[in-house]
Order: structure tokens, then C-alpha cells, then sequence
């Protein structure tokens, strides 16, 4: 009997111990199926995977979820095999009914399936890859042909990165330095289409004021072996006689042999061997893109600029690789925006390309077009809202139709206070505001700032709903005046009862007004300038402004005005070396304080000049200067507060060295000022745009074929 029960239980035993090994098999066999249709791309081998789950496991849930995963794989693979994703999703109902969860998703799989011919339903799936590093931006960020590594420049080399890498489907890989490319700005990235070579552009360089400048000495391009090694270079001279006129976007043709480019608004080619150039286009182009069979180019035409309000009006045009039979693709958007791109699809029968919108809701859309083999496209594109804003979005298509999207995180710019001594920050206005040039009322109770795009808002200094200039809103309707950005200025009178600030509309400005602050419109007392600041007894305004010195040479110039206009007397000369930056006025009103760096310098110094002598002396040294940076002297006169390097510093005006004022805040510090009793400084911070990498995957339904 004893022998008998003892068998009996380790039977039982091992039946348990198999069945938790078959259904660990299952879900291990399950992660090896998702790695393949997200990681791979390999849809035809996970649709397999999931069906041998299905076979082989015991649970149902588990079986349930890989049946849904077949219809999704099969959506993936385009309009071709809707019917057999439904079938799939329709299965998951059939045979799964108790697991109501996955029940739901294939409904509703099945529900955006029937909608897909409906004009409008534009539903893909966006799926977000983790990067533990940062992607800059303007990084040209480019996906390989296979769509399996990610280019992009980084500093002055490039990387590359698996995407995904082999952790999990939805975490980057190991990023890689290419070995051999060196001085690499980032924009102009382009692999060949055998994934064999990789070109860029070497003609710019990063500076702080401005994105880029020219460098002629460095007007050419590179392409690299995509597994490193020496370039080859071609000089492009055309850059050199356009001053660096280029979109700086490139395109290599299949086998690496031609690079496309643009210069001076029209579309050239390159052979690599040779370096010979040859235009293809005449009535203009930029941002070109060789099809995959090397025959065509995709390019944008050129912007147009137009009168109140500028306009960016782009088309997307095709073109042979000799020049001939142009055909205009991008249909009639006709709207205030930009497009990016072109991109082709793998099977070269379809362009896809990006188009912002910054008068609409929709910030940034992804456009697809049928690409016609003669004359015009049968249908329009199909116009796709992306879930995130971006500035140069599109880095490829992928043979498993996926497209790689690079996407910013939304911009934010708040108001905060912070102790002088350091400490957690207090942000005092809206989440989503975008508040900037925050100032301080004489008496401490409130914080002006310049408002959302252009106005003039204030909140209590300890926090509050904002109150909105309402006389500033009725010049912004009736005239269409706007606050300059940066460069606002926003000083607060003495009394409390003025506001100076800097401001103009499309056509005209910058100048210096004043505002009641109680209400009441605007008047102009400059006719040119930024940055005002009173003088401590409210009777003078110092700006600055533009002053020539010679042809073709413009300098930053400090100068003072009576407050209600007239005759302005300048305070520094080009000995000076004053850049565009904040300034302010000294307690004691004998000085004014300001940022100095030479025109071929990153950085400079904090200086002090006499108003009346044009005495200067050096305060201490800063580095990367912005115009977005500002300065604050104390109430007592003793310290100097300003920014730089998106942080907050103190100094002694005397002289010495500053003193960082922590504060906790994940935001890049600029606009500045000290409170009236000393103990606070409220600065404005911004964050947000960071890169991020996303594939759009599950479009092919919507594109009729």
C-alpha cells in the first residue's frame, strides 16, 4: 500500500513538474515570437512562433494573446493580408471568449480593420525604442537599410546603435563609435542602400548663438565605410560660392558611388570616384533622396517666403537621376507649414514625408503618396498625426514596413523662484504655459513675465492663476504687436506704474515701448533695440541696439533714452565688445552691467561700465553667452546674479568668483532677476525637445492599393 501511494505521488509530481516546464516553454516561445515581429521584423517566422504556442501550450490567456499577435503580425504586413488578420482577430473571439481583455483588443482590432476604408481613420501604432543615452538634436539620426542600426551624429563622430539591441524589444543597443569619421555635424547622415557606406557632411560646425556657421575650408563631403575605415572626400564647391546654402540633408545612391545634395536652392549630384558634379534640377530643389533603384530623386522644393505672415510653402517633386521628367507628388497642401523629408519606401512605390504645422493643433504629421510611374498621383496622401512634435522626424523605412521616427518630448518653458542661497525651486506659473522674462513689481507681490506667444501675464510671486495684460492683448489684436523672444526687456518701473519692454510685428521692429501697468496700450519711444532695463530713479531706459561701424559691420551697443522717448545717448563702443545678452542697471544708477565676448568666441566676461565716463572693468568670466542669458544686480548692489550654461550663478560685483545657486530644477536657467527684498531670485527655465526614437508601424491598411 505504502509502495502503491508513494508512486502515485511522484507521478503527481512529475505531471506538475512537466506541466510547469511546458508552460515556462510556452512563454519563453511566446518572447522568442515578439523578439522576432518587434526586433527582427521577421514577421513570417513570428506568425510561426505564435502558432506553435498556440499547439503547444496549456494556458489560455498565453494562447489567447499569440493568436492576437498573428493578426497583428499580418496587419503589419500590409493591405494584402487584412483578410487574414481578421480572421486571426476574429479567432481570438471565437475560441478565447473568457479572456476578455485580449477579447477587447482583437475587437478593437477588428473594429479599426472595417474603418480603415473610411476617409479620415488614421490609426497606427506608434511604439517608442529606450535609449539610456542621449540622441541630440539636428543629430541626422539615420536607420541602416535593414533597419536594424540607427546613425547619428553625436559631438564630432558618429554612432551607431542597434534598434532594439538584444535586452528587450523595445530598449536600444550598444551604441558604437564609427571609427574614421571625426568633425561630423550630424545633419547631413546618409547610409547607401547596400548598408555598405555612409556619407556626411563636414561644412558646418556647432557654435552657441547660431545653430551652424560656414566654414569653407570644410565645404566638402565624406563617405565612409559603414564599418569604419578612411574617407573619401569630395569638395563641393558650390558651398563654398553660395556661403554654405544647403539643407545639409544628403543621399546616397544603392551602391555608394553617387551622393546627392543641394547648394544654393538646386539639386546636384557627386560621383565619389571622381568627385565630378553635375546639377540635375533647374527650377529648384533641396533635402534630395535617391530611390532604392538609384533611377529617381525625391526632393522638396525650395521655401517661399511670403508677406504677413511668412510663409513655408514646399512641394514634393520626383525627378530621373539625369535630370529630366519632374512630377509634382506632395498633391495640393497649401497650408502655413513645412515639410521634411522625402523618404522612399523599400519597394520604391511609395514617398513618405514629414509636415509641421505651427498654426494648428496638429503640430507634426507624417505624409504617405503613392509614387505614379508617369504623370500625376491617382490619390492624395494619406496624412497621418504623430504623437509627438519633431523638427527633422523621418529616419527611414524598413523592409518589414516600419518607419523610424525621431521625435522631441513637448518644450516647456516656466517661471520659477528659488532661494538666493540655493534649495528646491518654487515654479510660480502654469505647467504649460510657457512663461519666460520673469520681473519682480518694486513691492515683491508679483512676477511679471512675458506670456504664451508674445503677451504679458503676471502671477503672485508666491504662485497663482495668471492675470493677462489685458491692454497689451487689445495692441496684439488691433496692430499685431508681439514681445521680442529673447530680448523682451519687460523691466518694471521704479514706481510699480510702468512696464518697458521690446517688441514689433512681422514687419517691423524691434523697438523699445512702455506700458501702464494698470492697463492701457502701448507707446514706442525707440525706433530700434532690445533689452531695456530702468535707470533706479525711473527718468532713463538703457537698451541695446545695432550701431554700423563699418560696411557691413553691425556691433551691439549700449544706449540710454529719457522714458518718454527722444534723444537716446550711447553708452559703449565697439572696444567695448558687447554682445546680445541681458543688462541691467546698478542700484546707485552710475553703471550698467553686461555680457563682453568677441565676435569669434564661444565666451566672454560679465563687465561693468560707468554711464557716465565709459569706464569698463571685468567682473568675472562666462562662458557660453546666449542672448537668452541675463544678469541681476542685488538690491543692495553688492552681488551680481546671472546665467549661463542653463544655470544660475552669484558674484560679487566687486569682483571674484561666482558661486553656482543650486536649485533642483531639471530645466535650462536663462532670464533672471532678484527679488526686492534680496532673498530670491526668479528665473525662467526651459526643457522638454529631447530626442527620442519611435517606430510607426501597422500604416500599410491605410494606403490604398
Amino acid at each position: 500500500m505504502k509502495k502503491t501511494l508513494a508512486i502515485t505521488a511522484a507521478f503527481l509530481l512529475l505531471s506538475s513538474t512537466l506541466g510547469s516546464f511546458a508552460l515556462q516553454t510556452g512563454h519563453d516561445q511566446f518572447q522568442k515570437a515578439l523578439a522576432k515581429e518587434r526586433g527582427e521584423g521577421n514577421l513570417e517566422e513570428a506568425i510561426a512562433l505564435y502558432q506553435k504556442v498556440i499547439h503547444e501550450t496549456k494556458d489560455e490567456a498565453l494562447a489567447a494573446q499569440a493568436q492576437l499577435r498573428i493578426g497583428i503580425c499580418y496587419e503589419k504586413l500590409g493591405r494584402a493580408k487584412a483578410a487574414l488578420a481578421q480572421e486571426a482577430f476574429q479567432k481570438v473571439l471565437d475560441k478565447y471568449p473568457a479572456q476578455t481583455e485580449t477579447v477587447k483588443a482583437a475587437r478593437d482590432r477588428l473594429a479599426q480593420l472595417a474603418k480603415a476604408e473610411e476617409p479620415g481613420v488614421r490609426k497606427p501604432t506608434f511604439r517608442k525604442i529606450r535609449t539610456p543615452f542621449n540622441i541630440p538634436q539636428w543629430s541626422g539620426g539615420r536607420l541602416s537599410p535593414d533597419g536594424k542600426s540607427l546613425a547619428f551624429g553625436s559631438g564630432k563622430a558618429i554612432w551607431t546603435v542597434p534598434m532594439p539591441g538584444r535586452v528587450d524589444p523595445e530598449l536600444a543597443g550598444e551604441p558604437k563609435e564609427l571609427p574614421g569619421a571625426t568633425d561630423v555635424l550630424g545633419d547631413g547622415l546618409a547610409w547607401s542602400g547596400d548598408g555598405q557606406w555612409i556619407a556626411f557632411s563636414r561644412a558646418y560646425e556647432h557654435i552657441v548663438a547660431t545653430r551652424i556657421a560656414f566654414r569653407p575650408e570644410g565645404a566638402h563631403i565624406d563617405v565612409i565605410p559603414s564599418s569604419g575605415g578612411e574617407p573619401k572626400r569630395i569638395p563641393v564647391p558650390q558651398w563654398v560660392a553660395t556661403k554654405g546654402d544647403t539643407y545639409r540633408r544628403l543621399s546616397l545612391s544603392h551602391d555608394g558611388k553617387t551622393v546627392a545634395f543641394d547648394a544654393g536652392g538646386q539639386i546636384f549630384i557627386a560621383f565619389v570616384e571622381t568627385g565630378d558634379i553635375r546639377q540635375i534640377t533647374k527650377d529648384g530643389g533641396i533635402s534630395p533622396s535617391f530611390s532604392p533603384d538609384g533611377t529617381r530623386i525625391a526632393y522638396l522644393t525650395p521655401p517661399v517666403r511670403q508677406d504677413n505672415p511668412p510663409a513655408r510653402l514646399h512641394e514634393v517633386w520626383v525627378i530621373s537621376v539625369d535630370g529630366k521628367d519632374p512630377v509634382k507628388i506632395s498633391g495640393e497642401l497649401r497650408e502655413n507649414l513645412s515639410v521634411k523629408g522625402p523618404t522612399w519606401s523599400p519597394d520604391g512605390k511609395m514617398i513618405a514625408f514629414g509636415r509641421i504645422n505651427r498654426g494648428s493643433s496638429v503640430g507634426a504629421e507624417l505624409c504617405i503618396v503613392q509614387v505614379p510611374e508617369t504623370g500625376k498621383p491617382v490619390e492624395p496622401p494619406v496624412r497621418i498625426e504623430l504623437p509627438q512634435f519633431s523638427t527633422d522626424f523621418l529616419a527611414g523605412w524598413t523592409p518589414d514596413n516600419k518607419i523610424g521616427l525621431l521625435l522631441e518630448t513637448p518644450y516647456r518653458e516656466n517661471v520659477y523662484s528659488v532661494p538666493v542661497t540655493g534649495g528646491k525651486a518654487t515654479q510660480v506659473s502654469p505647467l504649460h504655459g510657457m512663461a519666460n522674462h520673469p520681473r519682480w513689481t518694486p513691492d515683491g507681490k508679483r512676477i511679471f513675465f512675458r506670456w504664451k506667444q508674445g503677451g504679458i501675464g503676471s502671477v503672485p510671486s508666491d504662485g497663482g492663476e495668471v492675470s493677462v495684460h489685458t491692454g497689451f492683448e487689445g495692441a496684439r489684436i488691433e496692430t499685431g504687436l508681439f514681445i521680442n523672444y529673447p530680448g523682451a526687456g519687460l523691466s518694471i518701473s521704479p514706481d510699480g506704474r510702468s512696464i518697458a519692454f521690446a517688441g514689433g510685428t512681422a514687419k517691423s521692429g524691434p523697438y523699445v515701448y512702455t506700458i501702464p501697468v494698470a492697463g492701457g496700450g502701448p507707446t514706442q519711444i525707440t525706433t530700434k533695440g532690445g533689452g531695456p532695463c530702468w535707470s533706479p530713479d525711473g527718468q532713463w531706459i538703457a537698451y541695446l541696439a545695432e550701431e554700423s561701424v563699418a560696411e557691413g559691420k553691425d556691433i551691439a551697443t549700449i544706449f540710454i533714452v529719457p522714458k518718454g522717448g527722444g534723444e537716446a545717448r550711447k553708452i559703449t563702443n565697439e572696444s567695448h565688445n558687447v554682445t546680445w545678452a541681458g543688462i541691467d542697471w546698478s542700484p546707485d544708477g552710475r553703471s550698467i552691467v553686461y555680457f563682453s565676448k568677441k565676435a569669434d568666441s564661444l565666451s566672454g566676461t560679465l563687465n561693468v561700465v560707468s554711464v557716465d565716463g565709459g569706464e569698463q572693468r571685468e567682473v568675472c568670466q562666462a562662458q557660453n553667452i546666449r542672448p537668452h542669458d541675463e544678469v541681476s544686480w542685488s538690491p543692495d548692489g553688492r552681488q551680481l546674479a546671472f546665467a549661463s550654461k542653463g544655470k544660475i550663478w552669484t558674484v560679487p560685483a566687486a569682483g571674484g568668483d561666482p558661486v553656482e545657486v543650486k536649485t533642483d530644477v531639471d530645466a535650462w536657467a536663462g532670464m533672471l532677476d532678484w527679488s526686492p527684498d534680496g532673498r530670491r531670485i526668479a528665473f525662467s527655465g526651459d526643457s522638454g525637445m529631447d530626442v527620442e526614437f519611435w517606430f510607426m508601424e501597422d500604416f500599410l491598411p491605410l494606403i490604398k492599393k
